[in-house]
């Protein structure tokens, strides 16, 4: 990647930890929040590949981690999002033509992230009922898929204005 993909993947990170709680918290939706964060370390994931959805998701989790308000226990953020930004690279990131993988791929992203994160949560001490566990879960899969259609196009658009991978891929686009 060059320096101007890694400017845009910290940008944009950067505004969607900036519009979790600004604007899709505000949102009077049923069930979960959508959670923009997670969708964009996917997209990056899928678009890019292992590496650089293990970058994505560390730095998400740990802007998550800094960003006020910090209740939670600092650093499970970002370990949990690097190894599913990695992991999505694995399993999602090469070549494919199909707009639907992405969002599959990120529901899946979003409601394991969910699905962790409830989990050590429950492990320090926090109640959540069986009812809400299961609304917040659907739900969470659904917004992520939602959200992927507008924010995957953004994220292809922006690696393929900002140039090739490396020197090896402007060989060959020539």
């Amino acid at each position: 990647m060059n320096i101007y993909k890694y400017i845009a993947l910290i940008s944009t990170i950067f505004l969607a930890v900036v519009f979790q709680p600004t604007f899709f918290a505000r949102l009077s939706l049923p069930g979960a929040t959508p959670d923009l964060v997670i969708v964009m370390v996917c997209c990056w994931a899928v678009t890019k590949g292992p590496e650089v959805g293990a970058i994505a998701g560390f730095l998400a989790g740990f802007l998550i981690d800094v960003a006020p308000p910090g209740a939670h226990l600092m650093g499970i953020a970002s370990i949990i999002l690097a190894l599913i930004g990695y992991a999505i690279g694995i399993v999602g990131g090469g070549p494919s033509r199909s707009f639907t993988r992405p969002l599959v791929i990120s529901g899946v992203g979003a409601t394991t992230f969910f699905l962790i994160r409830t989990i050590s949560g429950i492990f320090v001490g926090n109640d959540i009922s069986l009812y809400i566990f299961s609304v917040n879960f659907l739900t969470q899969g659904i917004y992520a898929a939602a959200l992927a259609v507008f924010v995957y196009p953004g994220i292809t658009f922006l690696d393929k204005k900002l140039g090739p991978v490396s020197r090896s891929d402007e060989l060959r686009m020539q």
